[in-house]
């Protein structure tokens, strides 16, 4: 969904400042009613959507709603009930099948319709409800009727599971209807803001009744109405080699002005999202914000509502097209892939339009927030609760923060094929995806496994903490790692890490692969380092972490009184290792930092054959001590 409240950005100094509250929604917003226990649509076992035809009637002066609601549906297997979802204070006033009146019941938040005829599977049909009523709070308000300046306004917002609150719907993340038409009859000096194109505008006997229609799939969650006396502004965005994508404002007017300074927002990420992955999914229709108050956005698909057009709350809510809206999560419990993918394009977008600086004031700014608390799990696992579904801190800032390891983990061209792929698969392209959909895409970029990865930052919890001890000689630095865990659901997180060399003249980022605690590892890096900084960049999601230098390797033969490795330096690639106490294990590492020789349990003295370079030789002995040496092999 949204940024959960009004994202500002503040330029100064070429650093941005975010006021970005997105965690506690319920006492940021009003005291919210307990979410409807919903438990799932028995229209998803019933029927398939084809289309949605909502015929309404909205006085934004008076809290209610009334109108038609006629869907289009192919059975899936035979029968002569259906049922829709409609909270049960909404007054049912009539259903039609085939044009004729059809028995009904209203209970329990659902409709059960008795048909005059058996429908086959496969079989095309209709009903069209009348209906009236005051929607009932429910999420985020999903039907709510305030005032600005004085004016009057009703608007709409039905993520998670409001949208059964105010109209006869099929509330499921598993049908998306292939198309929708809305008409909205009001009175005159309103205008009605929806989804896709605006068709025809007519006077009525009410006033006037705006016409909207959308030709591309849609969760029924994103279906959407918002009418008060809106100001409508048009812009366009350029897109080379195909026509321009169309952009449709409605704002009060009592903000005009400011909207309109703004309005070079929506372009510049538009420009920008266009570029780094697809094309706008519905550049044949339009892109548009309608102002409403509501204190942050909602990416209704072609027309996000919004609290204002600033320009974080702008990139926000227009990623949600591709994510969120053209893929749609498949469950609520994966809503990070739609709300930490947005929250990351955050960060690509100034990446892509201010640069590396600016994104790195981002990323510090957004592990601040993921590392305040000690736990918490991207994957949602309470999805009863608004605030667990729309954590701030994990589905947001922690979903968006994992994207940005992945991609540094797995390098930009894989990342960026992989989130291309992704979209353009025709599985989940207008449809739902959910987190192992996501990951198999970017396991075939990579041409890996991340089930590692994925284990521990989207259903583990938490964060690791480094203490890292480094040292350097002529052209090689080592490091020793150990990690703590925050939680303990995570024994241990398997990933690369940054740590900057350097001297007064040079210095290098080099990416060690951590698996296990207490590792030694080394990078030839072709300098003798005097610093050490680790992650300097904040590309990981870490508090507390710590460097420093310490003694980790010697290159003396005898490196105690009962382990000796030589000759070393040697030239005919054979180095001894003898030891008087039992050894456990003798591994060697090249100066890359990979294993390249381990021999478990060996003789007190071992001969190993190693070609020309530089190793670090680590023997391990039953008693639990160890030591470790470099050896060069000329």
């Amino acid at each position: 969904m949204k940024n959960i409240l009004l994202v500002s950005m503040l330029l100064v100094l070429n650093s941005f400042v975010w006021a970005q509250e997105r965690s506690d929604v319920l006492t940021k917003q009003r005291s919210l009613q307990k979410l409807w226990d919903f438990k799932g649509s028995k229209a998803g076992e019933m029927f398939d959507v084809k289309h949605y035809e909502l015929d309404l009637i909205v006085n934004p002066a008076v809290y209610g709603i009334s109108g038609t609601v006629t869907t289009t549906f192919e059975m899936k297997s035979a029968g002569s009930t259906v049922t829709f979802d409609l909270l049960s204070n909404m007054i049912v006033d009539s259903i039609k099948f085939d044009n004729q009146l059809v028995s009904f019941t209203h209970l329990a938040n659902e409709i059960s319709i008795t048909l005059p005829v058996t429908l086959n599977a496969n079989d095309l049909s209709s009903v069209a409800i009348s209906y009236h009523g005051e929607p009932q709070i429910s999420g985020f308000g999903a039907f709510e009727q305030t005032t600005h300046s004085g004016s009057p306004v009703i608007w709409t917002l039905s993520e998670p599971y409001g949208a059964y609150t105010w109209w006869p719907c099929k509330q499921t993340l598993i049908d998306k209807a292939d198309s929708v038409d809305i008409k909205v009859n009001t009175l005159v000096g309103n205008k009605v803001a929806s989804n896709g194109i605006l068709i025809s505008t007519e006077n009525t006997e009410m006033g006037i009744a705006y016409h909207w229609k959308h030709k591309h799939p849609i969760a029924t969650y994103l279906i959407a109405i918002a009418v008060t006396n809106y100001q409508e502004l048009l812009t366009e965005v350029p897109v080379e080699g195909q026509s321009p994508i169309q952009i449709v404002d409605y704002f009060y007017p009592e903000n005009s002005s400011a909207w309109i300074a703004n309005q070079q927002n929506v372009v510049n990420a538009m420009t920008a999202f266009n570029n780094l992955f697809i094309t706008y999914p519905y550049a044949d229709e339009k892109y548009g914000h309608a102002q409403f108050g509501w204190g942050g956005g909602m990416e209704h698909q072609t027309m996000s509502f919004m609290y204002n057009n600033s320009e974080m709350l702008v990139v926000h809510e227009l990623a949600h097209q591709w994510f969120g809206d053209y893929i749609t999560c498949g469950s609520w419990a994966d809503i990070w892939i739609n709300e930490g993918f947005a929250t990351y394009c955050e960060g690509l977008y100034l990446e892509y339009t201010y640069g590396a600086s600016s994104f790195k004031t981002w990323r510090t700014t957004e592990i601040s927030d993921v590392t305040s608390q000690l736990y918490g799990s991207v994957y949602c696992v309470d999805t009863t609760n608004v605030s667990s579904i729309f954590n701030g801190r994990l589905s947001y800032a922690k979903g968006g923060q994992v994207l940005h390891m992945l991609r540094r983990q797995i390098g930009d061209e894989a990342f960026f094929q992989g989130m291309i792929n992704y979209l353009n698969d025709p599985a989940l392209a207008n449809g739902f995806a959910k987190t192992q959909d996501y990951k198999a895409h970017m396991e075939a970029a990579a041409d890996t496994t991340l089930t590692e990865f994925f284990n521990d930052w989207i259903y583990g919890q938490g964060y690791p903490k480094y203490q890292i001890t480094w040292q350097g000689d002529e052209e090689t630095a080592w490091v020793r790692i150990n990690q703590t865990q925050s939680h303990a659901s995570v024994s241990f997180f398997e990933m690369k890490i940054p740590v900057k060399f350097s001297n007064a003249t040079r210095d290098t980022i080099v990416w060690f692969h951590n698996t296990q605690n207490a590792e030694l590892l080394n990078a030839n890096i072709g300098f003798r380092a005097t610093q050490a900084a680790f992650d300097p960049n904040k590309e990981i999601t870490t508090k507390n972490s710590t460097i420093a230098q310490g003694q980790l390797v010697t290159i003396n033969e005898n490196l105690s009184s009962f382990i000796s490795v030589y000759p070393n330096p040697t030239s005919n690639g054979t180095i001894h290792v003898v030891s008087e106490k039992e050894i456990k294990a003798i591994d060697v590492f090249a100066a890359v930092g990979n294993k390249v020789l381990s021999i478990s349990r060996p003789e007190l003295k071992s001969e190993l054959k190693l070609s020309s370079g530089i190793y670090v030789v680590n023997v391990e002995l039953i008693n639990g001590s160890s030591e470790t040496v470099k050896v060069v092999v000329r």
